[in-house]
């Protein structure tokens, strides 16, 4: 009986993690707001290795495209949840949420406009 209570504790060490999409319907949700030159907030604090979902929420009239291919890129993004080449583009008053794990690093974001971001929207992603 010890014996196999042991093997059942060594069994228990050596099983693999949860799949992370098994992670996906807790992971914590963090908004990140879109309006007319500007970004809030201007710096986004993640955990690396840990589950997140970010919403971006577009409060404006005019469509944006949230910018952050070296972030997006280093991440492992649930299926596409509609990042390509490294940017989200969210329609007037919409939200679209990408739920990732993303890693340790300092990436620049951005909207993917060249006038916006002239004007001031853009900021950080820190992840620890």
């Amino acid at each position: 009986m010890r014996r196999i209570f042991m093997l059942f504790c060594l069994l228990l060490l050596v099983a693999p993690s949860a799949a992370p999409g098994q992670e996906w319907p807790r992971a914590p949700e963090y908004d990140v707001l879109l309006s007319s030159y500007d970004i809030a907030p201007r710096i986004v604090r993640l955990e690396a290795g840990r589950a997140v979902k970010l919403r971006f929420v577009n409060n404006s009239d005019q469509a944006h495209a949230f910018s952050a291919r070296a972030f997006f890129a280093s991440a492992e993004i649930r299926g596409r949840d509609g990042v390509t080449g490294g940017r989200v583009k969210v329609d007037p008053g919409e939200r679209r949420t990408v739920a990732l794990i993303p890693q340790a690093g300092r990436y620049a974001m951005r909207s993917g406009n060249i006038f916006r971001r002239l004007m001031g929207m853009n900021g950080k992603i820190i992840v620890e």
